[in-house]
């Protein structure tokens, strides 16, 4: 997990939270596992980042520069997860 504390990520709720994969799609998803790149949000917050993609950006950024400062550089980040959602 990028952050251990236990309150939505986008709202700040504590109750019924769930694990967001940040970087998804395509198998992505076991390596975000494997590389703590999970936030957690709660029901609501999930389901609208699911069903309009709110916020979902900034989560994959946020996932990328968190890689970048404790697993690896950028270059590795983009061949693990096929491209960088970072400029520059």
């Amino acid at each position: 997990m990028i952050s251990a504390v236990r309150i939505c990520e986008i709202c700040g709720q504590w109750r019924d939270l769930e694990v967001h994969h940040c970087i998804h799609g395509s198998g992505r998803r076991k390596l975000a596992d494997e590389d703590g790149l999970t936030v957690y949000l709660c029901r609501w917050c999930h389901m609208e980042l699911h069903d309009k993609g709110t916020h979902d950006k900034e989560l994959q950024q946020y996932a990328q520069k968190y890689y970048e400062a404790y697993i690896g550089d950028r270059e590795s980040f983009i061949k693990r997860y096929g491209k960088s959602y970072l400029r520059n």
